[in-house]
């Protein structure tokens, strides 16, 4: 196929991007907490004040490590598209269909009106149809990765060269912003609820194109990119620079960790980091039932309020749990089942 690059030419174990995933999900988390909490006007917080943008760096990290996992099988014509979709489903749903029945008794026992609980169940709420953000709140999310997972799976199945990709990150990337700009917002990286659906796909893409140049970059070359790449997105971000100007950090950052992934001695390799980014998934769908239980639910029965830092280790103790109780078992179960049909 022209134009294509294999996953051999990167490692097979890309340990910095799942590490960075854990600075990604723990970065929302504190965006999610500081309008909760008292904080000082400083620059870490003006950092966390963009903390939203994790979200962009996730969709970018998908379509780069899915097209990794992937490529190897459409180059040699064994990629399944049934098999393929099997696997994502039982990658995200399982712990989102039992996080959302905590949020939906707690809805039920305090009295409250269940709205859009159909829209959450069949993962269609960020497609406009709900009334804004609904009980697990970041889990529109997952809505815009199922429809991202589509995509790529019919998107593969014509074997893109990498000119192609390029063309579709471009022309995707322009239209979903003149949807945005017709919503009322300044970018497509603001939509969430109201087709963020649209908002992953050229950011996908991106992460599609990323893992097709990234072999080409020589490591003396990656490691530069990985400073500047960390130096550009504490400055962007301080600076509170919320627009497309932040991808340019993202990208750097995640080419850098994609060719650095075998370096030894890299503490984003190291195995503590890389558990913590295999649980990433969990801090994040998990992170606003932990914030509600320490800073509303425990304080209704007189407990005082818990430091933020402490918080986040019960996040991650909390996280740790659910991937090894929810997550990793129903995965392997839904897997095998569909292994067996």
């Amino acid at each position: 196929m022209p134009g294509t690059t294999t996953g051999l030419q990167l490692p097979a174990d890309l340990k910095s991007l799942t590490a960075f995933r854990f600075f990604a999900a723990f970065w929302v988390f504190l965006f999610h907490l500081r309008s909760r909490i008292d904080h000082d006007d400083t620059w870490f917080w003006a950092v966390i004040d963009n903390g939203a943008r994790g979200v962009d760096f996730f969709f970018i990290l998908s379509g780069f490590v899915i097209f990794h996992v992937y490529e190897p099988q459409i180059v040699a014509g064994r990629f399944s598209f049934w098999r393929y979709m099997i696997k994502r489903f039982a990658r995200i749903y399982p712990l989102h269909l039992a996080v959302l029945c905590i949020f939906l008794l707690l809805a039920v026992a305090g009295g409250n009106e269940v709205h859009n609980l159909i829209p959450s169940i069949f993962l269609l709420h960020a497609w406009g149809i709900t009334e804004g953000l609904v009980l697990n709140r970041p889990s529109w999310t997952l809505s815009a990765e199922m429809f991202a997972y589509l995509v790529f799976g019919v998107l593969v199945m014509r074997r893109p060269a990498t000119w192609m990709l390029a063309v579709a990150c471009i022309v995707t990337a322009v239209a979903v912003h003149f949807v945005a700009l017709k919503a009322g917002k300044t970018a497509f990286l603001h939509m969430t609820w109201d087709y963020g659906s649209l908002r992953i796909i050229p950011l996908f893409i991106l992460g599609m194109l990323l893992r097709r140049l990234c072999p080409a970059v020589p490591k003396p070359i990656a490691a530069g990119m990985g400073v500047l790449g960390l130096v550009g997105l504490l400055w962007t971000a301080g600076a509170g620079m919320m627009g497309y100007e932040i991808l340019v950090p993202f990208m750097m950052l995640i080419v850098a960790g994609a060719r650095l992934s075998d370096q030894s001695g890299l503490p984003t390799n190291t195995k503590p980091m890389v558990y913590l980014g295999e649980i990433s998934y969990s801090i994040y769908l998990i992170h606003i039932l932990v914030i509600q239980i320490f800073l509303d639910y425990l304080p209704a029965l007189g407990v005082p309020v818990t430091p933020w830092p402490v918080i986040g280790l019960a996040l991650i103790a909390g996280s740790a749990l659910t991937y090894h109780l929810i997550e990793v078992p129903a995965r392997r179960w839904i897997n095998q089942k569909a292994a067996g049909v």
